[in-house]
């Protein structure tokens, strides 16, 4: 048995020196005499042998970057405080700059899984008249702000008042509208729960939005402006609101093919476009041109399930606390400016148009006061 294993040992050795050989010569042999399986054989192992080499190269200097990040030169940890700061901000951006992937609102369309963003009133306006240096001082300035201040705006030379606020129109809607104030134009909406009435007081009606000059002029053409998110065709017409909504006015300034600021009331570009509204899902299928498409309907005394998201969205835009409200106050007030004063952040104001609030004398005088300014000109609205 013995005898048998040994032979059997020396038989396969033989056999292996033999297949080494035959692969050397092989390797050996000009290209020539190799077929051709064999010549594309030897070169995809000479891809793999760069690929592997080029891999090692990456770990070793991965490697290398973290001790270097981890270690001084001496070989003593540091502190990675700052480093572990640093790794979070970099997380909370990622996740940030996910949540505006458009792949993820088709996903989630496509699922049909009900999203709604309460966030549009905290997006940052573009092209306003003010750069973020002089935002940054106002801010400083009104935080610093003591009693001795005063705020007490003067109609100067080269003044210019723009307003869409008419207070003419007298026949509202019986079954929506309640009232209207005289003065603010503040109005009061009827068959709406309690707390929302009690929040949601527009100053503006459709009629004065459309006549000042809304959306660049073509907010009712079911393809004006840039093509949506959903690339489809708007289901929008002006036939369908009151004909005096449009009394006077050319239908280039509402039913135009192309946006154009001239067209709107402060000569200025402001708010987004039907793509970015639908790529962040801000609009309800029963009323595909946003807001302002509810809020028409709204105002002739419609009334549906989407009532307190939008009512809520318009507050957190120029509600007691909205945010762009404020922000306007603020830049009138520490300019010293009057509250119709054109001249002061036009693009916030045009944004606010399209929400239909247009900041009173009364809104400038209650922001100076709580902000610790004396207030010296005595106001015209009760």
């Amino acid at each position: 048995m013995m005898s048998n294993t040994n032979n059997n040992t020396n038989t396969n050795n033989n056999t292996n020196k033999t297949n080494n050989t035959n692969n050397n010569s092989n390797s050996n042999l000009p290209s020539s005499s190799l077929t051709a399986f064999e010549r594309e054989r030897d070169e995809r192992i000479e891809k793999n042998k760069i690929r592997m080499r080029e891999k090692l190269n990456e770990l070793d200097q991965m490697k290398r970057r973290l001790i270097r990040d981890d270690y001084d030169g001496v070989g003593n940890a540091v502190n990675n405080d700052n480093k572990q700061q640093t790794k979070e901000k970099r997380k909370k951006e990622k996740t940030d700059a996910v949540l505006l992937l458009p792949s993820r609102a088709k996903s989630e369309r496509s699922r049909g899984l009900p999203k709604v963003n309460y966030q549009e009133e905290k997006l940052v306006l573009t092209n306003d008249d003010d750069d973020n240096s002089k935002t940054k001082k106002m801010k400083m300035s009104l935080s610093s702000s003591s009693s001795t201040t005063t705020y007490d705006p003067k109609i100067k030379d080269g003044y210019t008042r723009k307003s869409a606020m008419t207070l003419i129109e007298k026949n509202f809607p019986e079954n929506s509208v309640q009232s209207r104030d005289s003065i603010t134009g503040k109005i009061t909406f009827k068959n709406l729960p309690q707390k929302l009435a009690l929040t949601f007081k527009p100053n503006l009606t459709p009629k004065e939005m459309i006549q000042a000059g809304t959306f660049g002029g073509c907010y009712f053409n079911p393809r004006g402006g840039k093509k949506g998110f959903l690339k489809r065709e708007i289901k929008i017409a002006s036939k369908e609101f009151p004909k005096e909504w449009f009394e006077g006015l050319d239908k280039g300034l509402y039913e135009n093919r192309v946006y154009k600021s001239y067209r709107n009331l402060y000569k200025v570009n402001a708010g987004q476009d039907q793509y970015y509204w639908e790529e962040h899902d801000w609009i309800n299928e029963q009323d595909p041109r946003g807001w302002f498409h509810w809020f028409c309907r709204f105002y002739e005394g419609r009334r549906s399930s989407d009532d307190e998201r939008q009512i809520g969205r318009w507050n957190g835009v120029g509600g007691e606390k909205g945010r762009w409200k404020n922000n306007l106050l603020g830049k009138i007030v520490h300019s010293n400016k009057r509250f119709d004063d054109a001249s002061i952040s036009p693009v916030i104001r045009q944004t606010m148009l399209h929400w239909a609030i247009e900041v009173t004398e009364r809104d400038c005088m209650k922001f100076a006061k709580s902000k610790g300014y004396r207030t010296l000109t005595t106001t015209t609205e009760k």
